[in-house]
């Protein structure tokens, strides 16, 4: 007894030494870098818009320049403005949106401009720099809404990027009423 006495004795000393030396592991602080930073995405999500043929949302590789992002779109189109396109050699970045502007109009007149609350669908499709789907969508809100009162209801009304408005306002107009 008295050995077992012993032993209980040098193991609860041995035990209590232990812990008094070991280090506080639960009361030290983790530093936040290691525990907060989430890993890079392997993809950016962008937005590209404007004089491009498919403008739209695309998926790249996050090291992706901005060249790659107009290429995703199916590159420039004749209408943009080349002294005026974004630095192609940018990185691109998740939620960011590219924008190839449109090339500005020389002849400054309307006469060529579609009224856009009388243009036939097959007009509104012939229009340069004009997205898939958006002459159907036109057609149909005049059918359902009476027309619009301004090009910029493009954008309110249709969900139409500023950049692909501004592009075709010197294909488009709206006519005051009569």
């Amino acid at each position: 007894m008295v050995l077992a006495l012993g032993l209980i004795t040098v193991g609860g000393w041995l035990t209590w030494h232990a812990l008094r030396l070991a280090p506080d592991v639960a009361g030290r602080p983790v530093p936040l870098s290691n525990a907060l930073d989430p890993p890079a995405p392997a993809e950016a999500l962008i937005f590209v818009s404007g004089a491009v043929a498919d403008p739209g949302m695309y998926r790249l590789p996050a090291g992706a320049r901005i060249a790659d992002a107009i290429a995703a779109a199916g590159g420039v189109t004749a209408d943009a403005d080349p002294g005026h396109l974004p630095n192609l050699a940018a990185r691109i970045h998740d939620g960011r949106q590219v924008n190839v502007p449109f090339r500005r109009s020389r002849t400054g007149g309307t006469a060529a401009q579609l009224d856009i609350n009388t243009a036939t669908l097959e007009e509104l499709s012939a229009v340069t720099g004009m997205p898939a789907g958006l002459p159907e969508a036109i057609v149909e809100y005049r059918d359902r809404w009476g027309g619009f009162v301004s090009l910029t209801d493009l954008r309110t009304a249709l969900g139409v990027d500023s950049a692909t408005v501004q592009g075709l306002r010197q294909y488009l107009r709206v006519a005051p009423p009569r």
